[in-house]
């Protein structure tokens, strides 16, 4: 099933949801376009036996419907504009710029020293009162604190064996012992993470921490005396304000500059049952500038970008994650390698409705969400989840694809306990579930 918000070919099972989309650009270099999509991840079948594999065969209710809802404070706009996500061809959040070749066979007190002399937080806020500097000077301030990322994916496929492939994007430096900020979707799934600097000097970066759900990532690399960037504060921008905005747009062009102004200050998106509040911009946006930096009238940091309009008659509309947003969970990042107390299941989950595909890797012909992985120990595996489990519903409200159970998951909090309705072998039947706080595991 196709998916608008989202432009790119890909599966990881940690992400629950793999549906996308690639137009790719033709390249001189490229020895073979790189495109796949299957309804399921290929998965080993989870190999403990649950305490309890025996479902509660009760009458079931008719589910409640869930009505979709996209939240977009857009107008008329909001019927026609179509959204991607920039960068990583394989990643939940996808849609970078691919050029791929196939080849088978801590707490806040431990904070980033950002800018010496930090008076909020070890992080410098200047005043966006004075006047505006020209687009030059700005450059000439903050083109050095902008990189170039390539990263290096390998994955494993049950019909194409094991393949590679590159992706890129953008970066920013926000301490000078090698911090820097980019999207969760540009590194995920990434076996090899490359930061370029602006004076060409490259690196093997070292990814700290991330989270999908801000589409936010933090990478280390060795170094010292890097030119880092003023971090503005976001909530200071206004409608009409400058945007200038520095990243590395098809994956070949790092350090392009695009100008414009903040079209509006907090659009409310919800993408896959994801929330997001995004600055958008008129700026151009292209493929490969996500993860790259967008400046204020005074130079300083004020956004990551993330996403444009797809749409091929809308231009001029991109969006960019607010630096706030960024600096809220960046202790956690450093600290733990992700955000702490967010609700999860335990499981992972596919959805498809290749009927076969479906039969032949989970002994179900039904499709819809299915269980796909339990993590051993987890709440799920001692209530007696079996993978190939349907999910009908979750407290009654249906769910028919990964964005419903998203949602649900996210209106509740660590400790809570839901009623899944499960169909298993052509019998229906629930089990309790009580969430428990997410923790990626080594390979995510």
């Amino acid at each position: 099933m196709y998916n608008p918000y989202y432009d790119s070919y890909g599966s990881n099972p940690e992400n629950e949801n793999q549906r996308a989309k690639v137009t790719e650009p033709q390249s001189e270099n490229r020895q073979e376009t790189f495109s796949r999509h299957s309804a399921f991840v290929p998965l080993q079948k989870h190999a403990a036996e649950p305490v309890n594999n025996q479902l509660s065969v009760t009458p079931t209710p008719e589910p409640k419907r869930k009505k979709r809802k996209i939240k977009m404070s857009m107008g008329a706009v909001a019927g026609v504009l179509t959204l991607c996500i920039l960068l990583s061809g394989f990643a939940g959040f996808g849609g970078s710029y691919l050029f791929s070749q196939l080849n088978t066979g801590s707490d806040n007190s431990s904070a980033i020293q950002i800018n010496k002399g930090a008076v909020n937080n070890n992080i410098t806020k200047t005043s966006a009162d004075s006047a505006d500097k020209t687009t030059g000077e700005i450059v000439g301030e903050v083109a050095d604190s902008v990189v170039e990322i390539k990263v290096e994916i390998t994955q494993s496929n049950p019909f194409y064996g094991e393949s590679t492939a590159e992706a890129a994007g953008s970066g920013v430096i926000i301490s000078e012992d090698g911090y820097i900020l980019t999207n969760h979707h540009v590194i995920e799934g990434a076996s090899k993470i490359t930061v370029t600097l602006h004076s060409e000097e490259s690196y093997e970066a070292k990814l700290i921490g991330a989270d999908a759900d801000l589409d936010i990532a933090l990478l280390k690399i060795d170094a010292s005396g890097l030119s880092a960037a003023t971090i503005g504060d976001s909530s200071n921008v206004g409608v009409g304000d400058k945007a200038v905005i520095i990243g590395n747009p098809l994956g070949t062009l790092g350090g392009s500059v695009t100008e414009g102004i903040i079209s509006a200050v907090d659009r409310t998106l919800e993408i896959d049952g994801k929330t997001m509040h995004l600055m958008q911009t008129d700026a151009a946006v292209n493929p490969g500038n996500s993860g790259g930096g967008m400046f204020n009238g005074q130079g300083e940091l004020t956004g990551i970008v993330v996403a444009k309009s797809a749409e091929s008659t809308v231009d001029n509309i991109g969006f960019v994650i607010p630096i706030n947003s960024a600096l809220d969970i960046l202790g956690d990042l450093k600290q733990y390698g992700y955000v702490r107390g967010k609700a999860s299941t335990g499981m992972a989950f596919s959805e498809g409705s290749d009927q076969m595909y479906s039969q032949y890797l989970y002994n179900t012909s039904t499709g819809g969400v299915v269980v796909a992985s339990i993590r051993s120990g987890s709440n799920a595996e001692k209530a007696g989840f079996n993978v190939g489990d349907r999910v009908v519903s979750v407290d009654g409200t249906e769910v028919t694809s990964i964005a419903d159970l998203k949602a649900i998951i996210s209106e509740h909090s660590v400790g809570d306990t839901l009623s899944f309705t499960l169909m298993r072998n052509g019998r229906t039947g629930t089990l309790p579930l009580t969430l428990e706080e997410y923790v990626p595991t080594a390979a995510a």
